[in-house]
């Protein structure tokens, strides 16, 4: 049978249920479901090379729309968007106690693996995809569910923070910031599903700087320098565009695509434009400088979000040695005699176990990984006694949490409005790659603002720019202001107005992730302390942003589109100073600022114990066989988002656990679990869970 490509795509297309043209349901733990069987042996009849697990060239929404329905997809879209503000966040982690009716036992067949992973987010994933490219039996649990269809479309995935997508979190009340926020405690967005927060964040590919990673090795960590770490930047891309490109710094054949979505008329080439006129050089800011203007890259492809769910996890479901758990909450490391052997986790209202040969992984994010390590008896002692949690290993976990802020409050009016058509209009755009639903919140460009240091240096501020038609009163309600600046809000009109956001890069405030019990049903305390550094360089460097962005006004590029500065209320600032002046803004910054979504450092890496919880091949002090693989190790934020470092993480270290457990390596029997002798001496484990031997024979 001789068939042309485009036809393969759209054969691709109804073999793998198209995105929007029918969810897919998985059952857990199925060893190869026949949808799979049957879609591995199409693809050999048709000649596809590789079958499945090199099948990350398709995209059928785009090359087949007519397998689109319009009306559904239209009705799902107006459906979230019109009942967001309905759905109420959970508070706690009950809904992983109560008993669903099912047929199967939600522990069964559950036994023993080489690797355990816990959470498959956008480092689980990556861990998942690369570790069963060997022959490694490995069980990915993930608390959330499956990665719904309309998480693909960046347009829209800021609405999906008001669901079940999200874990639900907020910050503790804050002293210095979040003071526009409900209670002054930040909305705390975090990925709760099948490929984590890479299915809900705003999906922009920006790496960092080169000192960045230079500073990790300096602090202590071998092999994390830049030169040691850009080829795990290239190893998973597959850069998609041409034009103000590197080619040196990319990738191009990997499974995660990279895009960049078309202009905004007129305005994309006038913020690039504006940019140069204040002495910005257009460049490729993932390239050899970053410090300059871009458009901006995004995990893309085509027109779908390349998550981590869609590049690493649903490509190669059919692996026979991959097993996948969804809602399935891992909430204790089992530990016997200071080395990990499996996981405890609760399912459907059953606690189950599963045991691991060679290492248990977590990466279930810089959140979720401390709290599980502190409930295993591996944290701050003060806090696991405070608990009545028995210590195994006294780290610093949870301490140096670091958070990008940014802050959404400074915007440009101009008289043309831009995508005044329908929703049905928008999604037939986006089968074409066409705005506005292809990039995140009508994003376009970025640029970076050194302040402090030499000019070749880090930056301290990121720019980068809402655009039409989402810049509307929606955005303060889904960020968590209160209703007075939901209410000031109200001012936008998200047909004309542009929102310059300005990020910090490189905090000096630092926060803690603790316990509230030793409950795993309560949610973690997230304290980002924001705001809280004795110098206040922070909200400094902020407002040294807000006057970058304030440039941008007098330039030539923006009069001539007639872009003119919008000030809105702020109400707890307007009464008191004196519009847009220095304090004005300080309070503003306050008011308003919020996560991006960027948590590091609560398991950070480091040669010295006492200041870090994982060493640099990201191994828990004092533990055998316990990995942190996620953006918890970082020991220093970098000047980008992190997502894409996350990727890298995970890739640099699958390689690394390959290597030392393959059949070649010296390491390979030496660093498994005795399980015989386990079993035949329980008692010289006393940390083992009791239930485990009578679980697994």
């Amino acid at each position: 049978m001789d068939l042309t490509s485009s036809t393969k795509v759209v054969l691709l297309a109804l073999v793998l249920h198209a995105p929007f043209c029918q969810s897919n349901s998985y059952s857990d733990f199925n060893s190869f479901p026949s949808e799979y069987e049957e879609a591995y042996n199409k693809y050999k009849q048709f000649g596809i090379p590789g079958g499945l697990d090199n099948a990350t060239d398709y995209l059928p929404s785009v090359f087949a729309p007519e397998l689109l329905d319009y009306n559904r997809l239209t009705d799902q879209i107006d459906y979230v968007i019109s009942r967001f503000r309905n759905y109420r966040l959970p508070v706690n982690n009950e809904q992983y106690y109560q008993h669903r009716h099912a047929s199967e036992d939600p522990c069964e067949a559950h036994g023993e693996y080489d690797f355990i992973i816990a959470g498959t987010g956008t480092a689980g994933g990556v861990l998942a995809n690369r570790l069963t490219e060997e022959n490694f039996k490995v069980l990915a649990l993930e608390a959330g569910e499956e990665s719904p269809t309309l998480s693909n479309m960046l347009g829209i995935s800021v609405y999906l923070h008001h669901s079940g997508l999200n874990w639900g979190y907020n910050t503790t009340k804050q002293r210095f910031g979040c003071l526009g926020s409900r209670g002054h405690r930040c909305f705390y967005p975090r990925g709760h599903v099948l490929g984590g927060s890479s299915v809900i964040n705003f999906g922009m590919y920006v790496r960092g700087h080169r000192i960045d990673f230079d500073k990790w090795e300096e602090l202590g960590n071998p092999g994390w320098g830049y030169d040691e770490i850009l080829p795990y930047f290239r190893k998973p891309e597959h850069a998609t565009f041409t034009e103000n490109i590197d080619p040196a710094y990319h990738g191009f054949d990997g499974p995660q695509r990279i895009g960049v979505p078309e202009d905004i008329p007129f305005m994309s080439e006038a913020i690039i434009q504006a940019h140069k006129e204040i002495g910005k050089r257009e460049l490729d800011y993932n390239g050899e400088d970053q410090d300059g203007v871009s458009r901006l890259q995004f995990f893309l492809d085509r027109n779908v979000r390349a998550s981590t769910y869609h590049a690493f996890i649903d490509p190669v479901r059919h692996r026979r040695n991959l097993k996948i758990g969804t809602r399935s909450y891992v909430t204790k490391v089992l530990i016997a005699g200071k080395r990990a052997y499996g996981v405890e986790y609760v399912k459907d209202g059953k606690t189950c176990f599963a045991t691991a040969k060679k290492e248990v992984i977590l990466s279930a994010g810089a959140i979720n990984s401390p709290q599980i390590l502190m409930l295993s008896g591996i944290g701050p002692s003060e806090e696991l006694l405070r608990h009545g949690i028995e210590v195994i290993k006294d780290l610093p976990v949870g301490r140096n949490l670091q958070d990008h802020l940014f802050f959404p409050g400074v915007f440009y009016r101009q008289p043309h409005k831009f995508y005044d058509e329908s929703v049905s209009d928008h999604v037939k755009a986006w089968t074409k790659n066409q705005r506005p639903l292809t990039p995140s919140l009508g994003q376009t460009a970025v640029s970076f603002f050194n302040f402090e240091g030499p000019e070749n240096s880090q930056p301290e501020v990121e720019l980068f720019f809402f655009g039409p038609p989402l810049v509307t009163s929606d955005l303060a309600y889904i960020f968590g202001f209160d209703d007075n600046h939901i209410e000031a809000f109200r001012t936008l009109n998200g047909l004309t107005d542009l929102c310059v956001n300005i990020e910090l890069l490189h905090p000096k405030s630092r926060g803690t992730v603790t316990l509230q019990s030793k409950d795993p049903k309560d949610f973690p305390l997230i304290d980002t302390n924001y705001f809280s550094d004795p110098e206040d360089s922070d909200i400094e460097n902020m407002y040294l942003g807000v006057l970058a962005a304030l440039e941008l006004g007098h330039t030539e590029a923006f009069k001539k589109l007639n872009l003119e500065l919008l000030v809105i209320p702020f109400p707890d600032c307007d009464y008191q100073y004196e519009q847009l002046s220095k304090v004005w803004w300080y309070c503003a910054l306050r008011s308003i600022s919020t996560t991006l979504f960027h948590p590091i450092g609560t398991t950070s890496m480091g040669p010295d114990p006492h200041t870090s919880v994982v060493d640099a091949d990201l191994k828990v002090h004092g533990i055998q066989g316990l990995r942190v693989v996620d953006a918890g190790i970082m020991p220093d934020h970098i000047s980008g988002h992190p997502n894409a470092a996350v990727v890298m993480i995970a890739e640099k270290t699958a390689d690394a656990i390959k290597h030392e457990h393959s059949v070649h390596s010296s390491f390979h029997h030496s660093h498994e679990f005795d399980h015989d002798h386990f079993h035949s001496h329980p008692e010289a484990h006393p940390h083992a869970h009791p239930f485990h031997v009578h679980h697994y024979k």
